[in-house]
């Protein structure tokens, strides 16, 4: 054999050595581990036994601890709940007792609601014999009362009735007289006492403007030069304004110094009145004919200032009167009203009086000041509208105001102000209130000697229709109409009746501004004469 079998040899011998060396460390390891092992688990057991013991006497210690701070509560608790039950005890003892006692008195009472009961039959039945003793004599007393009257049982209900009726009505009537007599009494002077306190509280100036229907020439020469150009002045004028404009070429002497501006609105009378003025004042300046041109520009110079100034006039009356929220459109027609005129009271001044005195009315009266002032103040909107639109300035107000979103109140109340609807809130009567105060003061209007004269005419007319009236005077400036009746004709009941009469009358057939008073006097005028005295004067 060659060195490498026994080299090989050699290796596998070495290779059993080494597998069976290490099979036996192996064992051996394992069984010392084992044995640790076996050591280990018993020290384990032994500390955990001795920690047992250690925790159980641990826990009795702490609740021995715990019981001896918690035994006297405990025991208070027990003591506690003994006492409640000897309360409890007493209180049930006492409650029996109650019962027995509220069980004997029921059963008085029920002895009690017996005899009641007993005693309540017995009147029934003697009521029953006392009504159908009550029936027998009423049916004695109708077959006599029939029997005597001659009258059927339906003809004497009937005629008691009417009786009954008539006592009735007449003594219901002189109730309402008497209340309502006292009730005009006290709201009169509720009514007066609240409208001089309003009227004292006014502080603006009561004057108002006049105004003017003419444009004037400053001197015989400037119209002598205004003359030259007369036609084609007058025919710009007329095209660039809308009114018509007259000028006597060959006036009288005490007639030449002014120009006739004809236009139902006010606005386009008034821009016409300031561009003659502008036209004088260029004439006595230049001592010449105003150019066609240089007119035309003026004229549109001074319509654009005119327009600037009613949207002034119109956020000053706003302003003034402290009112928001006012449509840019209802502002521009209530600057508008600066050149409108009523009576030749101007409208402007008068919505700004309405205003303020509606405000302190509903101040008084317990009202909105603030919506009543609006409501004052837009009342008389509608006649910076009336030359464009037919009907009752009222009503064309009303509109305008709805299409630019004012509350319903305040559409009525415009509305109603002269009776187109009837008034039905508040500020439907304030409104006409101070409407009447602003319009009727006196100086606020200025009548014409001959609307004068047709109102007093209208009154005498109406008032002496009605039979009895003997004369009619009208006094206070028209204010108020005085009826004089014959009394064989008219007595005192009569004469209430002929007043209101009268006053409805007026009201229905007259237009007039403010308010009318009637009166009917009448009276009985008793004389006697003595006879001549004989005896002798010293």
């Amino acid at each position: 054999m060659d060195i490498l079998t026994y080299i090989l040899i050699g290796l596998a011998a070495g290779a059993v050595v080494f597998a069976l060396l290490f099979f036996f460390v192996r064992r051996h390891i394992v069984k010392e581990a084992q044995n640790d092992a076996r050591e280990l688990l018993t020290e384990a057991q032994e500390q955990f036994n001795l920690d047992e013991q250690e925790r159980t006497q641990l826990f009795e210690e702490i609740e021995l601890e715990l019981w001896s701070k918690v035994e006297e509560a405990h025991l208070l608790i027990e003591q506690k709940i003994e006492d409640i039950d000897a309360q409890i005890q007493t209180k049930k003892t006492a409650y029996e007792e109650q019962d027995k006692q509220a069980r004997a008195v029921l059963l008085a009472k029920e002895s009690e609601h017996r005899e009641a009961s007993i005693q309540m039959n017995e009147k029934q039945t003697l009521f029953k014999k006392t009504v159908a003793a009550k029936t027998a004599l009423e049916q004695d007393y109708k077959t006599m009362l029939l029997g005597k009257t001659q009258l059927t049982e339906e003809e004497v209900l009937a005629s008691l009735t009417y009786q009954m009726v008539t006592e009735a009505e007449t003594s219901l009537a002189k109730t309402i007289e008497f209340y309502e007599s006292e009730t005009k009494e006290f709201a009169e002077q509720r009514a007066k006492k609240i409208l001089g306190l309003c009227i004292d509280r006014f502080s603006k100036e009561m004057s108002t403007e006049r105004g003017i229907s003419a444009s004037y020439f400053p001197s015989e020469e400037v119209r002598a030069i205004f003359c030259q150009k007369l036609t084609d002045i007058v025919s710009t004028v007329q095209s660039i304004s809308g009114c018509d404009i007259y000028v006597d070429e060959n006036p009288e002497p005490d007639r030449w110094h002014y120009i006739q501006i004809i236009g139902y609105d006010p606005v386009r009378r008034e821009l016409t009145r300031r561009l003659f003025d502008k036209i004088f004042k260029d004439i006595e300046k230049t001592k010449r004919a105003p150019d066609i041109a240089d007119l035309k520009r003026t004229c549109e110079n001074i319509k654009t200032e005119l327009l600037r100034q009613i949207k002034r006039d119109g956020d000053l009356i706003a302003k003034e009167l402290g009112l928001q929220n006012l449509h840019p459109e209802v502002r521009q027609v209530m600057g508008s009203l600066r050149f409108r005129y009523s009576y030749t009271q101007n409208q402007y001044f008068h919505c700004a009086e309405v205003g303020w005195f509606a405000g302190l009315l509903g101040a008084e009266l317990g009202a909105d000041s603030k919506r009543s002032r609006r409501v004052g103040m837009l009342h008389d909107l509608g006649k910076a509208l009336d030359h464009e639109l037919d009907g009752s300035h009222a009503v064309i107000g009303a509109d305008f105001i709805a299409a630019r979103n004012e509350d319903t109140d305040t559409i009525h109340a415009v509305r109603a102000h002269h009776y187109d609807v009837q008034p039905e809130n508040d500020y439907d009567f304030l409104v006409i209130a101070a409407d009447a105060i602003s319009g009727g003061r006196p100086g606020a209007r200025r009548s014409t000697m001959e609307t004068y004269t047709q109102k007093v005419s209208g009154l005498q007319e109406i008032s002496k229709r009605y039979q009895g009236v003997t004369d009619v005077f009208v006094l206070n400036g028209g204010r108020e109409c005085r009826v004089l009746v014959n009394s064989r004709v008219v007595d005192d009941l009569g004469a209430m009746k002929l007043t209101e009469q009268i006053a409805k009358t007026i009201e229905e057939e007259m237009q007039y501004p403010g308010q009318i008073k009637v009166v009917v006097v009448r009276e009985t005028v008793v004389s006697e004469s003595t006879a001549g005295n004989k005896g002798h004067h010293r």
